[in-house]
């Protein structure tokens, strides 16, 4: 009785790493969509639509990976990396890694108005395997890009301490 159990235990174990290991992947490149920008209107001047910004990328790039990688305070920029997607180290033969996926975002400010360009990640990708999707979408860019610009106008029409002192 035991061994007949063993051996369906076997038996099983290589049904399932033989399908597994003849999953075929599909990978379909995606060409990169162009950015989301969008302006919003404020009450602030320059300066306080700056300090505005960086709380806003502060509080919103909430991963260690997500960094301000450049700001100019006289030029009213703020540009940084942020995390869109985040991959997976493999360390099995029988799985592939997932890169992850990253865009700039750039903000520029002036009197009375902020503007936030968020650039699609190069090297976007679909794959499929056992009917789980992997890899970064055009639909999946412009829904995260689309609800950080929403974010941000949100944040920037709000009063601020900084406004009026």
């Amino acid at each position: 009785m035991k061994m007949k159990k063993s051996i369906k235990v076997s038996a099983l174990f290589l049904v399932i790493t033989v399908f597994t290991s003849c999953a075929t992947l599909t990978v379909v490149k995606i060409p990169t969509p162009e950015p989301t920008i969008k302006n919003v209107e404020t009450e602030s001047d320059k300066n306080s639509n700056f300090i505005k910004a960086n709380e806003w990328m502060v509080q919103s790039f909430n991963d260690a990976k997500s960094v301000i990688q450049f700001k100019d305070k006289e030029a009213g920029i703020v540009k940084g990396k942020y995390l869109m997607k985040a991959g997976v180290v493999s360390t099995s033969p029988y799985t592939a890694s997932i890169p992850s996926f990253y865009s700039i975002i750039t903000i520029r400010v002036k009197d009375s108005i902020a503007r936030i360009e968020v650039n699609a990640p190069s090297g976007m990708y679909s794959s499929t395997a056992f009917g789980v999707e992997y890899g970064f979408t055009k639909e999946m860019f412009l829904t995260k890009a689309n609800a950080l610009v929403n974010e941000f106008e949100v944040y920037m029409k709000k009063k601020s301490s900084n406004d009026n002192w």
